[in-house]
């Protein structure tokens, strides 16, 4: 007989394996946890130096520490020693269990049948096993009723059979033999023996965690859960445990049927069937049984392949198991290294659950590779166990400063909503590995699919991160605001979701029926959601009006790629519409964006050139949220489906017309970004505008320049101009200088380069002509009688409009500075000019800085610092020109020369 690759060997159950090893370490965590907290020589002394340290060190995570070091090791001392003792006796029970198994069939004996030991050998040979790698027969006398294998780590297995059975070495011989090296061929005999040590070894870790601390603090209700709950836990241990030796009955059923002792188990299954309907099973002996009931076992044989991969029951596990993961992480890391806690914003703990629900992606592979494969099952489960493992272990772990999702305490309506808001990402981290499963497994190349896995990984990274940064601000819906808009791009995690693009688009097929509507809609909505971004225009000049304008830019780019995203997965068939429409949803964000952008920078549209790196990605980002989301509905509707749906639904059953089929969809998205359009323009941005505190500041400090707003008569610009006389220093003087607005340097001076006469002669000041009303104008000068070096000059100039030209006039002054490097004046003056960052005054504020030498004949050289600022308030645009000759330029004056000007243009 020849066996297929799926046959030839069982499918070792390390998924489960994997389980049971992290949620054994939760548990000893959780009980020596308890335990701490229940002794008072250990409790007392960290209870001290912790609230000491939170004192003294507010806000600081380093500092804090630093200061409790010595008892969070000894906290994390315990709480790691009773993980480790319990991993450990665990593991010790490979030697225990197959020791003692041993040294008992050696009491009873060891029958010997020839006949047997030579249709044994055969099976071996004919199933692949020789020389060292061949089990032993043990033939055990009448004490002995079941066949079992065991075996020491490293030694030969062991198979052992009643005499009964081996006397009548028939098909009923060969099936028994078969199914005990199935379990040889799975090699996982010694690690076997480890899993029937949680029913052991659990209740003594419970009754050691709980015992002092209830008789230490008495009983209340919160420690009863915590006690409970530790006791819980350890039941899901044993749980895990016992289902996975009747897992491994199954496949090792299964394996035997395969090459060719299904008739012969089924008969023996049949004759036990009988004797267990006579008893009646419940479900908690069913779910502790070792060993599954004959019933069940005839039932598994008759169908194709594993029932439970990818299922509901298996997903629930590891759903609640991840999250045990995280709470485990959080507290070994908190109490080790507390450094190692804050690292990146909490990706460890995130990074231990995305380890554990990745056990499930194999599953969800072989899921893909069935005739009939529908993907709510391990949506929901994963839903329902993550769900249940954030509500329960907060209890078992006491976690009141350590939580995951990382909410406020004491806040049981956001805490509720921080559990939904993690159960729904995981729900779709689930949802976008199973698709991918899907695409993998339809092209059958393991590169393919170790691909979609990694995708998959970085993409659960960048999802379940972002879940704990929104959870520990939903208290704060300015902060939760600002977060979503600006904090998350500046992050480096969300940007890991990346790697789905490339995988889908290797995964895709290049020709697919209808592939060039996906791109046709991609083209109509990137048009659509560009045009209405780029007719979005600020009610006002105030920060609060062009962020807001800014951010409904933002809402309209990322809809329209969510509203292709939901039209090219729905008429497209499964499965490659859901990666066709990822693909042209991000295409058509990032066009929108580049369109609406690439509009502003050639109309000078205010932006904040330093944040541009940042704030291009919030469009994406936010598509990326609605991504994650929409999976959970789409994929497993659409696999349910198979079929596109749109042009389905556009003839209501009927034969669908070519045009039809062809119109349907760009026709929908254009009417679905229209709408999404006129919602945002007209109702605005959802949830008000995004604005971080320093922002808020500064809107609020926008308010103080409405006095200004008014036009200046030629006393009240003279006034404002002669106000910087208050801060001047007593040596300096006033003298006169050219009109306003006539440059920096006197007019018959000659610069040498044509391009830098706008910034010499400030012509950029034109741009503004039109609405100048008046001019004010202070020059100051600290030059001694007899000019001798060193000395300063300052001149204030304060010019008056009736509109506010400010922006105008800035726009024009960079431009213009942009333009000139360099010159020389007089062909005596080199002047080098370099830009400098503005101050923070006035509505809008500019600077450029230069250095001026002089090499006079007697072989001296002299050289000045010069800044020139440039500020708008109201109606207003002041300028300020400092030179130092042979002396450090008095920043602290200029400024407060700026401050004061400031703020006699803002007296009413």
């Amino acid at each position: 007989m020849t066996l297929t690759p799926d046959q030839q060997r069982p499918r070792p159950l390390w998924w489960l394996y994997g389980l049971i090893a992290v949620a054994l370490t939760s548990l000893g965590v959780a009980a020596g946890n308890l335990f701490f907290r229940g002794t008072l020589s250990l409790l007392i002394p960290y209870d001290l130096t912790t609230t000491r340290c939170e004192a003294l060190h507010q806000g600081s995570l380093d500092a804090f520490g630093d200061c409790a070091a010595e008892q969070l090791r000894v906290h994390g001392f315990v709480v790691g020693s009773a993980a480790l003792v319990l991993l450990a006796g665990t593991l010790a029970l490979a030697v225990v269990v197959p020791w003692w198994d041993l040294r008992r069939l050696g009491r009873l004996g060891r029958l010997d049948v020839p006949p047997a030991q030579q249709r044994f050998a055969e099976l071996c040979q004919r199933q692949g096993l020789s020389g060292g790698r061949t089990p032993r027969l043990w033939v055990a006398g009448p004490a002995v009723r079941h066949a079992f294998t065991t075996a020491l780590p490293g030694r030969r297995p062991t198979v052992v059979v009643p005499a009964r059975l081996a006397l009548d070495a028939g098909d009923r011989f060969d099936a028994v033999v078969s199914h005990e090296i199935a379990h040889v061929l799975a090699r996982d005999v010694s690690l076997v023996s480890t899993i029937r040590g949680p029913a052991w070894l659990a209740p003594p870790a419970v009754a050691l965690a709980g015992v002092p601390f209830l008789n230490l603090f008495g009983v209340t209700p919160r420690r009863v859960a915590a006690q409970l709950g530790v006791a819980l836990l350890a039941v899901v241990v044993t749980l895990l445990a016992a289902a996975l030796l009747r897992l491994r009955e199954y496949e090792a059923d299964r394996y035997a049927a395969n090459v060719g002792a299904e008739a012969a188990l089924t008969a023996s299954f049949a004759r036990t069937v009988p004797a267990a309907r006579q008893r009646q099973i419940g479900w908690a002996r069913r779910s502790l049984a070792r060993h599954p009931e004959p019933t069940d076992r005839i039932r598994a044989l008759r169908q194709p392949a594993s029932g439970y991969e990818g299922g509901f029951a298996q997903a629930l596990a590891v759903g609640f198991v991840a999250v045990a993961a995280m709470y485990a992480t959080l507290v070994l890391v908190y109490f080790g290294d507390p450094q190692w806690y804050g690292w990146g914003n909490g990706v460890v703990p995130v990074a231990a659950g995305v380890a554990v629900l990745g056990l499930l992606f194999p599953s969800l592979l072989r899921r893909a590779r069935l005739p009939y494969r529908g993907w709510w099952r391990p949506v929901l489960g994963t839903g329902a166990g993550v769900a249940a493992g954030a509500a329960f272990m907060p209890v078992v772990f006491l976690a009141r400063p350590l939580r995951y999702p990382p909410t406020q305490p004491g806040d049981p309506a956001r805490t509720a909503l921080s559990v939904l808001l993690l159960t729904l990402v995981a729900a779709g981290v689930v949802a976008l590995a199973a698709h991918l499963a899907e695409l993998a497994a339809r092209r059958g190349r393991p590169v393919h699919a170790g691909l979609a896995g990694c995708a998959a990984g970085l993409t659960a990274v960048a999802a379940l991160w972002t879940v704990g940064l929104v959870a520990a601000v939903l208290h704060d819906l300015d902060d939760l605001r600002y977060l979503l808009t600006y904090g998350l791009a500046n992050q480096p995690w969300p940007a890991l979701a990346l790697g789905l693009l490339p995988v889908y688009a290797l995964l895709s097929p290049r020709r697919l029926p209808g592939g060039r509507r996906s791109w046709l809609v991609a083209l109509v909505a990137a048009g659509l959601g560009g045009t209405a971004a780029i007719l979005v225009t600020a009610e006002g000049a105030g920060l609060t009006d062009q962020l807001r304008a800014q951010q409904q830019r933002w809402w309209l780019c990322a809809a329209a790629g969510a509203v292709v995203l939901v039209v090219v997965t729905l008429s497209t068939a499964w499965p490659y519409g859901w990666a066709r429409g990822v693909l042209a949803a991000t295409a058509t964000t990032g066009t929108a964006t580049a369109a609406h952008y690439g509009y502003g920078r050639l109309t000078d549209r205010p932006t904040e050139p330093d944040m541009f790196a940042m704030d291009v990605a919030v469009a994406p980002l936010w598509l990326g949220h609605a991504v994650l989301l929409l999976a959970v509905l789409l994929i497993p509707l659409s696999a349910a489906r198979r079929r596109p749906m749109i042009a389905e639904s556009a003839t209501r059953g009927r034969a669908t017309p070519a045009w039809v089929s062809a119109t349907a969809a760009p026709t929908a998205t254009a009417v679905l970004v229209a709408a999404v359009a006129i919602v945002v323009v007209n109702v605005g941005v959802p949830g008000g505008v995004a604005i971080n505190a320093g922002q808020r500041r500064l809107a609020d400090f926008d308010r103080r320049y409405e006095v200004a707003q008014r036009v200046l008569t030629a006393e009240q610009a003279d006034r404002a101009a002669q106000a910087s006389v208050q801060v001047i220093p007593f040596s300096w003087r006033v003298v006169q200088s050219a009109p306003a607005g006539q440059g920096i340097a006197s007019g018959p001076v000659a610069v040498s380069v044509p391009e830098c006469e706008p910034l010499v002669r400030e012509r950029f000041l034109t741009v503004g002509e039109p609405s100048l009303r008046t001019t004010g104008k202070r020059t100051y000068t600290s030059e001694p009688a007899d000019g001798e070096f060193p000395y300063s000059d300052l001149t204030v100039t304060v010019y008056a409009y009736d509109a506010p030209v400010g922006e105008a006039v800035l726009t024009a002054a960079r431009d213009a500075r942009r333009a000139c490097p360099s010159f020389i004046l007089d062909d005596l003056l080199d002047v080098e000019v370099r830009a400098a960052s503005a101050p923070i005054i006035g509505e809008l504020s500019w600077r450029y800085d230069s250095t001026m030498t002089a090499d006079f004949t007697d072989g001296t050289t002299v050289t000045a610092d010069n800044a020139y600022v440039m500020m708008a308030v109201g109606y207003a645009v002041v300028t300020v020109f400092m030179s130092a000759w042979q002396e450090p330029l008095d920043e602290h004056l200029l400024r407060l020369v700026l401050t004061t000007v400031e703020h006699q243009l803002l007296e009413p």
